[in-house]
């Protein structure tokens, strides 16, 4: 019996450059996709849905990004969040010493898929 895949929670604003870095995870049996494009609603999927990691896209906010990190904390702790950052952005003092890891942008949309398998905790599919 294969195992159950795991939740991936994607907040992100509809794009074309966002579909393209996003192609290679929607094409994966080994994860159900959650895309949400406001804060409101990935607060509500993280409540309601069993999320294995959070990954945000890099037109969400710094504070939106420490809102999800907040209440990632609150109702699913110990759940990973990754953000795509722009390459001269910093990380903001409130995300220090938390679940939370910082991929810079752009990335190739390979790379994103490694990222959250090493994040997911997932070995990579054979060749």
């Amino acid at each position: 019996m294969a195992p159950e895949p795991h939740s991936l929670l994607i907040v992100a604003q509809p794009s074309s450059e966002t579909d393209e870095i996003l192609a290679p995870l929607l094409r994966r049996r080994d994860l159900y996709l959650l895309r949400v494009a406001t804060l409101g609603a990935a607060q509500i999927a993280l409540r309601d849905v069993s999320v294995s990691l959070v990954l945000v896209c890099p037109e969400t906010g710094s504070e939106a990004v420490t809102a999800i990190l907040d209440t990632a904390d609150e109702l699913r702790p110990g759940t990973p969040v990754l953000a795509l950052r722009s390459r001269s952005g910093d990380a903001p003092p409130a995300w220090r010493g938390r679940t939370i890891g910082v991929l810079r942008w752009p990335v190739l949309p390979e790379v994103l898929s490694r990222t959250v398998d090493v994040a997911l905790g997932l070995r990579p599919p054979p060749h």
